[in-house]
């Protein structure tokens, strides 16, 4: 798709008073329908996903995604090699502008929490941050983070929730009926949410693979001592004084996400199951909409 054709599709409004479309939202303040961002990129991702079947019966055993990256091959090698090769999904570590890290919206600890700081050893979780400390991969419950690589299993396939027929997994956003509560989560931890091998071989963060969106980041991190003892030793401050703020912001704003669930599922139309979203730990109190090119 190129940018003039996804600009084209923003643009394409429905008329204000048209039946909603899938995977538009309403924006009150400007009373038009404006194209949501998660479901756009999902679409995209799984469209890119798609030469990986039509390959069958070929298959693959590993999935990788590169985001806009500076890295090299050995970068790659220790991925691929994390936890000896056992994993649903591994990840880098990405930096834009060092020594704070770059993607907190798809990062989650492993009991679900945003990180404290984006300065190392990032985490709220004491199990993360020691297994940073140690230098070790980082059991986490979602991660994207620059170059992520995943078990290629669940892509030719894999059990339904309700028991059905095996399906590819796939990227998505959430429904547009909760996005309607001011909620969304990003595609890129929803497909962790949404693995079977999650819970099973655990995704993992790398903390020695570490890659940057420019060359200058990239060499800034990129060096074998990392952190330097200056940036250890304020970090960990940082992150203790942090820590309770970051604990009761979560409190709120969790709180805040799970009454709106709630809601959500009150909702449910009569006949159907009960609504469900497996991936709220993902979900943050927003609303994202695209906007040229995204």
């Amino acid at each position: 798709m190129t940018v003039w054709q996804q600009m084209e599709e923003i643009d394409n409004r429905p008329a204000a008073d048209a039946p909603r479309k899938p995977g538009w939202i309403w924006w009150e303040e400007g009373k038009r329908w404006d194209l949501r961002r998660i479901p756009y990129l999902s679409r995209v991702r799984n469209q890119a996903l798609e030469p990986l079947l039509q390959l069958d019966p070929q298959r693959y055993e590993k999935v990788l995604w590169l985001n806009d990256v500076v890295f090299d091959t050995q970068d790659l090698v220790t991925l691929l090699a994390t936890n000896k090769g056992d994993y649903a999904a591994a990840c880098s570590m990405d930096f834009k502008n060092p020594p704070f890290y770059y993607d907190t919206f798809a990062l989650r600890d492993d009991t679900g929490y945003k990180s404290t700081s984006l300065y190392w050893p990032w985490f709220q979780s004491g199990k993360a941050r020691r297994a940073v400390w140690r230098s070790e991969p980082v059991r986490v419950k979602s991660c994207w983070n620059g170059i992520v690589v995943f078990d290629a299993e669940p892509f030719y396939g894999q059990q339904t929730r309700t028991g059905g027929k095996p399906e590819p997994l796939i990227f998505r956003g959430i429904p547009d009926s909760l996005a309607d509560m001011h909620l969304e989560g990003s595609e890129c931890c929803l497909i962790h949410a949404d693995n079977h091998l999650s819970a099973s071989k655990g995704v993992w963060l790398n903390p020695n693979v570490r890659v940057g969106y420019s060359a200058e980041a990239y060499r800034a991190v990129r060096n074998d001592v990392f952190p330097t003892a200056m940036e250890s030793m304020k970090g960990t401050w940082i992150n203790r004084l942090l820590h309770f703020r970051m604990r009761i912001q979560e409190g709120l704003e969790g709180s805040t996400v799970r009454k709106r669930i709630r809601q959500w599922q009150k909702k449910t139309p009569a006949g159907e199951l009960r609504r469900e979203e497996p991936g709220d730990f993902c979900l943050i109190n927003e609303m994202q909409i695209m906007y040229q090119n995204g």
